[in-house]
């Protein structure tokens, strides 16, 4: 077995402010803003988050210690300042809502639905005097989308349009890549409570996708830049790219995805001793 880097937090007992808003203190510290709440201070604040790498890496390296306890907000949060590490969507929908609440917005989790399962995917619903956002770290969604009167919600990126319509119960998200129009998810819009929320993140460690490790951030020119295992892909507005990893695979996750190379080298490191 490899070393594990990366400590498990212990699911909080009771009041868990605190360290949410100690979360939210980081994230404004790191990346020198101030909250807000208008509108351009939601979009500005989702854009800057998005800096922060979806991965599983941490929690992969969690699992196969044994650790299948979630990372809460503080530890996602002071994680990344130390070793550009990032989280999944609950950790990274838990760390975002800290923000958000901080600013004195409401900000609550959305459970979702994929085609290969119920409840294995979330966001989140900010709501506030201006208006409807729903934000989904988790999909790599760039900046905040937000609601029209009627619930709808779009963003354009490279080669790929989001678009998020009203359905009962909640939303539906599709996409329209190359042509062809596809369903992504639907989001419930009811409100979920704490436990539900941490029965869904603590089922998410006997997820099929942590057999493999993959990333996802935000690129250039509203693109996108994806990894999985020794692959790495690379969508922005001048076309696709896509290039191999498995030399030198913690240097080239570093570069693009600003993760400390001994995390990368020990997810690689254990990815390679499961396979043999």
């Amino acid at each position: 077995m490899v070393s594990v880097f990366i400590h498990s937090s212990r699911f909080c007992s009771g009041d868990y402010n605190k360290p949410m808003k100690k979360a939210a203190e980081i994230f404004f510290e790191h990346f020198a803003l101030a909250p807000g709440r208008s509108a351009a201070d939601i979009h500005r604040i989702a854009e800057t988050f998005g800096e922060i790498p979806w991965e599983n890496l941490t929690k992969f390296l969690l699992r196969s210690s044994g650790e299948n306890q979630p990372r809460l907000a503080e530890q996602v949060m002071a994680e990344h300042v130390e070793l550009g590490t990032g989280g999944t969507c609950y950790s990274l929908t838990e760390t975002l809502g800290s923000v958000f609440t901080s600013c004195g917005l409401s900000a609550r989790p959305l459970t979702g639905h994929m085609n290969h399962g119920k409840n294995i995917h979330c966001a989140l619903l900010v709501e506030g005097e201006a208006g409807r956002f729903i934000l989904d770290p988790g999909y790599v969604v760039p900046g905040a989308v937000k609601l029209s009167d009627s619930g709808a919600g779009e963003v354009v990126t490279a080669g790929r349009k989001m678009f998020w319509s009203p359905v009962s119960g909640g939303w539906e998200l599709h996409t329209v890549e190359n042509g062809k129009k596809q369903l992504r998810y639907k989001l419930e819009s009811r409100v979920i409570t704490r436990s539900e929320f941490l029965q869904y993140w603590t089922a998410s460690f006997e997820s099929a996708g942590l057999n493999s490790l993959h990333l996802n951030r935000t690129g250039f020119l509203g693109g996108r830049i994806s990894a999985h295992n020794g692959n790495l892909r690379i969508v922005d507005g001048c076309g696709n790219k896509n290039l191999k990893l498995r030399d030198d695979y913690a240097m080239k996750i570093c570069e693009a995805f600003g993760i400390a190379p001994e995390i990368a080298e020990a997810a690689w490191v254990e990815l390679q001793r499961r396979r043999s």
